[in-house]
């Protein structure tokens, strides 16, 4: 997921990061450890502290600890908005391995959920100020409301794009902008910086999270660590769902099937429809659009390797095929 510039920049503090990640989740009870490591063996993209990371380049920390300590907390949070998500969404599959819930139960998922945000906040209190605590504290407010939005969402076809990006946004988005801002801020950096690397953030959260509903419609099961449909299978109205609707000859077939069925079969058919519709390739024009905007919001930044490291990370951002 990292691009090569990127690597080069950072690559050293991430493996920092990931050996931290297993450190902080050591327990002197076995099967804390467990479950809470089980989600790193899958690896996963670490964007969130790969953000941080770089926004700390931005400045000169007087501790680069407390950089790598951030950019730990925001993966802990985000792995423990994935524990919760994958109870909510009944998932049993995430990057290929069996979800918390699906191998030790719901009850004891949602308690390792909550455990990691305790010591992410742990970690946050001690290396944070009260504009870190508060922005992140912030964040998983907006993350729980998009995921209770959601469920108004459900087998709903009124919703518009405004309606969807909005959903995205306090889903995804900012958490993603304070990720990118956050080590800049625990580096002290000028305002001006702060600011635009979260607008940066934001857009890229965007864009991340439309690629992710295409990528949902459009990749293999093996590519995406987990059964392709999903979101049709729950009904999820995403972007392309949303063109189609409302620019597709064939939208009372579409409401049919979304409202019906959840099957293989049924699956197909919507897959057919959103490409006949040109939905896939609208939704994918919208992402481009907000890596553009992210592009932008970088420009204002110094010329620097962090800078054209976030760039890089952009395009693989945006070209993803997983």
């Amino acid at each position: 997921m990292l691009s090569s510039e990127a690597y080069a920049e950072i690559g050293q503090d991430l493996a920092i990061v990931e050996r931290r990640l297993h450190e902080v989740l050591q327990s002197n009870i076995p099967l804390v450890t467990e479950i809470t490591q089980h989600p790193l063996r899958a690896g996963g993209k670490r964007l969130r502290p790969a953000l941080a990371l770089l926004g700390g380049r931005f400045a000169q920390p007087d501790d680069s600890e407390r950089i790598i300590g951030l950019a730990t907390a925001t993966e802990l949070i985000h792995m423990a908005t994935l524990i919760h998500d994958d109870i909510v969404d009944r998932s049993t599959t995430r990057r290929g391995l069996d979800t918390v819930n699906a191998r030790w139960g719901d009850r004891m998922a949602v308690l390792a959920g909550d455990y990691l945000f305790g010591v992410a906040f742990t970690i946050v209190a001690r290396w944070g100020n009260s504009k870190v605590i508060s922005c992140l504290s912030e964040c998983v407010r907006q993350m729980a409301k998009g995921e209770m939005m959601q469920f108004g969402r459900v087998r709903r076809f009124k919703e518009t794009e405004d309606d969807y990006l909005d959903w995205i946004e306090k889903k995804t988005a900012i958490f993603i902008a304070e990720s990118a801002r956050i080590g800049a801020l625990g580096a002290s950096a000028a305002d001006a910086i702060t600011r635009t690397l979260w607008s940066f953030g934001r857009a890229l959260g965007l864009c991340f999270q439309i690629v992710d509903d295409v990528l949902d419609l459009t990749s293999s099961p093996d590519r995406l660590g987990k059964p392709a449909g999903g979101d049709v299978r729950n009904g999820v109205t995403t972007l392309p769902i949303i063109h189609a609707l409302r620019e597709s000859d064939e939208r009372e077939q579409l409401k049919a099937v979304l409202s019906n069925g959840h099957d293989e079969d049924s699956f197909r058919v919507v897959l057919d429809i959103l490409k006949r519709s040109g939905s896939l390739q609208y939704a994918v024009g919208r992402a481009a659009g907000y890596a553009a905007v992210a592009h932008n919001e970088l420009a204002k930044l110094p010329d620097t390797p962090a800078r054209r490291a976030l760039a890089e990370m952009t395009e693989h951002l945006l070209h993803r095929t997983h």
